[in-house]
């Protein structure tokens, strides 16, 4: 199985950087890297003249810097979209592959039309599974044990005809993110250090009233009680050295209402709740998402959003949270819908997603070989038109692998598109990653910055005359000799991040945001084609892509970078529309063989993707 890295932020240092933005980093630092980085600036000219030229070669005006923001201009979907308001991704269906999608966050509410937008969220590494497998009935008072020892009051409106209950627990902390923790961590300090001052200064009390009241102590009675006193006191000023918080557990039940499996938390350890009897009672209760769409919220504290999947007869839970608030940037650049911000609209704001997780929460977002093929399942049995996977890793033996093999399969014989990023390990060549830059069957995005991205998003000092790919973006070859990027397209955006990170947006780069960048783009291709009847096919999406884009650079080498060049939607569904008459060429089994019927009527014939 080919293995992925986790993505995380990478770092460069270059006397060329004039402007960066830090983002996460991890201890991993040095062998994985996340398909994001950070923006180098072109370098300054010599004299000032000539750099007082540069300066004045691009002038930053309100509406050129508020679309940096959300580049669309540069790929031609806001042409598209403004000619075709009805194909903006309706009837489309993208898998995002990634560290997951938070349902609360802005814009992943619903569709341009009004349909939901994220239709299924999954965790396919197994990270916030719970086992349930013990079950209990309640005693005459309504009580059952919960799994942690706790006593845990049924809520007597809530319907389960069996009364057999499955409860099991967890560490909350297994659940959130580092920087999630460490914020929750130090938020609970904080209230456990105001406690134990209180405990101290009560216990400082007593123990003066205790000396004031017995000067003498001549009783064994009294030293023993002082003695008492003063150990009591100088134990709570010792146990802030030794405090260590490993986290608030929840309890979970588990039951069957008739219809659906129905699972309940008790989040009263994670709020501080003194009661007897546990917040279980005042949980909403939620079943699998895809069923009713509801998610919950841990408490106010984390502001972590999460949603339940029950598997396996009720045996095992599922509490799906995001991994990095990486997979929900990526969602919003490709589909996010905002009604009052529309210049803050993803590429194809009618389309819906589905999650599936493949960051795993114990590995800190590593991906696995069973959370991959798991996603590939997922993809195929939504009946997705696209997927989008902003993860990868240098690889020895490039177009190889059962991960690979299976995607060949998806690509062929369900005919998803596939679309994955480059890498960020530019500039030198033969840096492009697996599987985006490596995989015949994927469409590999290079990372592209326009002079208003980087004069407006980025605010460089000096913005580039022309757009460029950017520098850390991978380059080709690969290692059996193909181009590598097949595409570019914006490499930077502000969009969506999760609730818990206590922000609406924010800025993010690197080919994982040029990725999703191309994937709306293609969704709003395929919502014309279906539109308009043209039967949709990876291939002939491919070949369009490759043949309408725009040259980024005149020199043939600068194919390695960019590879075709920067995509262009409105040219892209043009260049179909009018070859859906035209038959078929392509290379298949060794022999070059002309197809006599038409595009339109080879909708399960097997076309060939040259690499």
């Amino acid at each position: 199985m080919l293995t992925l890295a986790t993505p995380v932020y990478k770092a460069v240092a270059a006397c060329d950087i004039l402007q960066s933005y830090p983002h996460l980093h991890s201890s991993r630092l040095l062998r994985k890297r996340r398909r994001s980085g950070f923006l180098r600036a072109m370098p300054s000219s010599a004299g000032g003249e000539d750099n007082a030229s540069v300066l004045q070669s691009f002038h930053l005006t309100e509406s050129s810097f508020l679309a940096s923001l959300m580049p669309k201009k540069e790929i031609g979907a806001d042409r598209f979209i403004e000619s075709h308001p009805e194909f903006d991704g309706r009837g489309v269906l993208i898998a995002i592959f990634d560290s997951g999608v938070d349902p609360a966050a802005a814009g992943l509410q619903v569709t341009s039309d009004g349909k939901p937008k994220i239709i299924d969220v999954l965790d396919c590494t197994g990270s916030g599974d719970i086992d349930t497998s013990k079950v209990v009935k309640a005693d005459a008072d309504g009580y059952i044990m919960g799994a942690s020892g706790t006593p845990l009051v049924i809520n007597p409106s809530w319907n389960n005809p069996s009364g057999e209950w499955h409860v099991g627990c967890k560490l909350v902390y297994e659940l959130f993110t580092d920087t999630l923790t460490s914020r929750v961590q130090k938020e609970r300090k904080k209230k456990w250090d105001e406690k134990n001052q209180e405990a101290i200064s009560d216990a400082l009390k007593h123990l003066n009233e205790f000396d004031q009241k017995h000067t003498k102590l001549e009783d064994s009675k009294l030293k023993r009680v002082r003695e008492d006193l003063q150990n009591r006191v100088d134990f709570l000023r010792k146990q802030a050295d030794s405090y260590d918080d490993k986290g608030p557990v929840i309890d979970a039940v588990v039951w069957n209402d008739g219809n659906v499996w129905r699972a309940a938390l008790d989040t009263q350890s994670l709020e501080d709740d003194d009661s007897e009897d546990g917040k279980l009672a005042n949980f909403a209760p939620l079943t699998n998402y895809r069923i009713e769409r509801k998610y919950g919220i841990f408490s106010k504290l984390d502001a972590c959003s999460f949603v339940t999947n029950v598997y396996d007869e009720g045996n095992i839970l599922s509490l799906v949270t995001d991994c990095s608030p990486h997979g929900t940037h990526v969602a919003g650049i490709a589909t996010a819908f905002h009604p009052k911000e529309p210049l803050l609209n993803g590429i194809a704001p009618g389309a819906q997603i589905i999650s599936c997780k493949i960051g795993d929460s114990r590995l800190g977002s590593m991906e696995t070989g069973t959370g991959l093929i798991r996603a590939l399942i997922a993809a195929v049995e939504h009946k997705c038109d696209l997927i989008n996977m902003s993860y990868g890793e240098p690889t020895v033996l490039p177009d190889y692998g059962c991960f690979v093999d299976l995607v060949n399969e998806v690509v062929n014989k369900h005919h998803l598109i596939f679309i994955s990023s480059a890498g960020n390990s530019g500039p030198a060549l033969n840096t492009v990653g697996a599987p985006g830059g490596t995989s015949s069957s994927i469409i590999g995005i290079g990372a592209y910055v326009s002079p208003a991205m980087a004069a407006g998003a980025h605010c460089v000092v000096e913005p580039p005359s022309e757009g460029m790919e950017y520098t850390w973006s991978s380059r080709g070859p690969t290692a059996d000799g193909d181009l590598g990027v097949c595409l570019s397209a914006p490499g930077g955006a502000v969009a969506p991040v999760p609730t818990w990170t206590l922000q609406r947006r924010m800025l993010m780069n690197g080919t994982s945001m040029a990725s999703p960048s191309a994937c709306g783009g293609v969704a709003l291709v395929i919502s014309a084609m279906k539109a308009d009847g043209i039967p949709v096919s990876p291939y002939s999406v491919r070949k369009a892509l490759e043949n309408t884009t725009v040259s980024i650079g005149d020199l043939p080498e600068d194919k390695l970078s960019t590879g075709q060049g920067l995509m262009q939607v409105d040219k892209a569904h043009e260049y179909l529309r009018q070859s859906k008459s035209l038959p078929c060429v392509c290379w298949q089994g060794g022999a070059l063989a002309a197809k006599a019927s038409t595009v339109a009527a080879e909708t399960e014939a097997s076309y060939c993707c040259h690499r």
